[in-house]
C-alpha cells in the first residue's frame, strides 16, 4: 500500500485518503484552482488525471475560439454558410427562406441572411424556391466575403 498523501500529479495535490470505492484507494486531490476532489489512485499515477477539469475548460475555450477565428473571413464565419441543406424543421425546405402573410392574407417567402449580427431580407417571392434562388443566393453574394 502506497501513501500519496502530500504528493503532486500534475495541479493536484493528494491531501488526504477516503474510504474505498468498489475495493479501489481513493484520494481526496485539492487542485491548484482551490477545488477539491476525489480520485482513484490508477487515475493519479497514469496521469490520467492531472486536475479536477480546470485545465480542460480552458484549453477548450482557447481550441474553439482559436478554430473559429481561424475560419473567419473579414469577421464572417464562413462554415455557417457552407451547407446547403436546410435545417431539419425548416418549413420552406430551403436555408434562409421562411414564408410570411401579406396584409391582404397572401402567403409569400422572403430570404434572409445574418452577416455580422446584421439580418438581410429579399421580400416578395411567390414560391420558395425562387426566394432561394433569387434571392438567398443573390444575398449571399452580396453580402459574405469572397473567398
Amino acid at each position: 500500500m502506497v501513501d500519496l498523501i502530500g504528493k503532486q500529479f500534475g495541479n493536484l495535490k493528494v491531501i488526504e485518503q477516503l474510504p474505498s470505492q468498489k475495493g479501489r484507494r481513493v484520494w481526496l486531490c485539492v487542485c491548484e484552482c482551490g477545488n477539491q476532489i476525489p480520485v482513484k489512485t490508477v487515475y493519479l499515477t497514469t496521469k490520467e488525471t492531472t486536475s479536477c477539469g480546470c485545465l480542460k475548460k480552458e484549453q477548450d475555450l482557447i481550441n474553439l475560439r482559436e478554430q473559429h477565428d481561424n475560419k473567419r473571413i473579414d469577421g464572417v464565419l464562413m462554415p455557417l454558410f457552407k451547407g446547403k441543406e436546410p435545417r431539419k424543421d425548416s418549413g420552406t425546405g430551403y436555408r434562409g427562406v421562411s414564408k410570411y402573410y401579406t396584409r391582404k392574407k397572401e402567403i409569400r417567402y422572403r430570404a434572409w441572411i445574418t452577416v455580422n449580427g446584421k439580418r438581410y431580407y429579399k421580400v416578395g417571392f411567390v414560391t420558395a424556391e425562387e426566394a432561394y434562388y433569387k434571392g438567398r443566393l443573390g444575398l449571399e453574394k452580396k453580402y459574405l466575403p469572397k473567398t
